[in-house]
């Protein structure tokens, strides 16, 4: 498990396949919490200015999972790298060991302003 404490300033972060150029500017985070566009998934979170959000990224189930499942998706990555990122690269993890397909899965503490959130990263067949 890594983690970070970070103010989000735009409230949203963005996990892809390293090598993407996929645009995800057509989310509207007015209609639903997430969007993904081939290797790139945008989700919201609490806004900076309501203070900072805790992340945690997980190779494996967490001890204890976040209340609010907020989507499962199947995640092209064909480099093998994954980055999770805000907008403006602020805060930045990159992963590695994921090549084909990766099951991500979100989870927060609160469906609304999330200011906990859980990031769980599985490569496709395990």
């Amino acid at each position: 498990m890594v983690a970070f404490l970070a103010k989000i300033e735009h409230g949203c972060l963005i996990l892809r396949d390293a090598g993407s150029d996929d645009d995800v500017s057509d989310w509207d985070p007015a209609s639903s919490s997430w969007y993904q566009e081939g290797s790139s998934i945008i989700f919201g979170v609490q806004a900076g200015v309501d203070g900072p959000i805790e992340c945690e990224v997980w190779k494996s189930a967490p001890p204890v999972v976040l209340p609010v499942n907020v989507f499962e998706v199947s995640l092209p990555c064909p480099s093998g790298w994954l980055v999770l990122h805000d907008p403006n690269e602020y805060a930045r993890m990159q992963f590695t060991g994921f090549r084909g397909a990766v099951t991500c899965s979100v989870m927060v503490d609160d469906p609304q302003f999330p200011s906990k959130v859980q990031v769980l990263l599985r490569a496709e067949g395990e």
